[in-house]
């Protein structure tokens, strides 16, 4: 009686609700402290804590008590294992984005202008990395590449648990009002899929953490919300040098780092 569980779909559904919840308190707090729709940074600093508070306890116990599996097979490891696919997920969006600036500042496609020190600017940055890590790639990567690709794989096909745990992360983001828009919904949908390759391929939800962190951080540097930096094309630096062109080479890239190519008709039953 012991080992009888929730059927995956049930799990699955749970989880999600739940993390849907997360998000929701996340955002009613926000409005509560009068900051709305305008971006403050004490308000992403709480919103960071309370989100990786919440996710970490939620998923530790969703995995003991609902999954009653071990914690290693969602393949979120310690980092002195992780830290290599961390770094090649990193590699894998910011080598062909910068590849990407470089060719379009050289070609005046776009200009890119300097509006703090070097000093403010590193140190901006480092905010935006710590601050994307807590409050967007950790517990995001945590719960749909690990815990969420996870339970799907017990099934399905590593391609098919990628599709499917692509779907969730477009739902979710549709719940928490990210992706209200056809052009949005797709972008999730795409990014979802490669970031679950890059966990596939690494072996590790380190290394689709990494990726995450790499574009939310460049791309909020380059946001209203930070003046640091300010692009003469804003909408061309989201969508194309940030956005498209580096998830288009992502796992070409990845590819240099990661020579293993994974059998992804493979189904990981427990």
């Amino acid at each position: 009686m012991t080992n009888q569980r929730l059927s995956t779909v049930w799990r699955i559904v749970t989880v999600f609700v739940l993390t849907c919840m997360v998000w929701w308190l996340s955002k009613a707090i926000r409005i509560w402290m009068g900051a709305g729709g305008d971006y403050d940074r004490t308000t992403h600093v709480l919103s960071a804590v309370l989100i990786l508070s919440l996710v970490l306890p939620l998923i530790v116990f969703a995995r003991k008590y609902v999954d009653k599996r071990s914690w290693a097979g969602l393949r979120l490891t310690s980092f002195k294992e992780g830290w290599k696919p961390f770094v090649f997920g990193g590699l894998s969006y910011l080598i062909p984005a910068g590849i990407a600036l470089i060719i379009f500042v050289w070609f005046d496609w776009t200009e890119i202008q300097f509006h703090v020190s070097v000093g403010s600017l590193v140190l901006t940055i480092i905010t935006l990395l710590i601050l994307v890590f807590m409050y967007e790639a950790l517990p995001e990567e945590l719960i749909f590449r690990g815990y969420f690709y996870r339970n799907l794989n017990t099934s399905l096909a590593k391609w098919k648990a990628v599709g499917v745990q692509s779907l969730l992360f477009v739902l979710f983001a549709v719940s928490i009002g990210a992706a209200l828009s056809v052009e949005r919904i797709v972008f999730f949908f795409a990014v979802g899929i490669i970031i679950g390759m890059v966990r596939v391929m690494t072996e590790n939800v380190w290394g689709a953490v990494g990726l995450h962190v790499a574009f939310q951080t460049m791309q909020q540097l380059f946001s209203p919300h930070n003046q640091e930096l300010t692009s003469t094309t804003p909408g061309l630096m989201e969508i194309v040098i940030l956005g498209i062109i580096p998830f288009s080479f992502a796992i070409m890239t990845l590819k240099l780092f990661v020579r293993t190519e994974p059998d992804w008709k493979e189904v990981d039953t427990e």
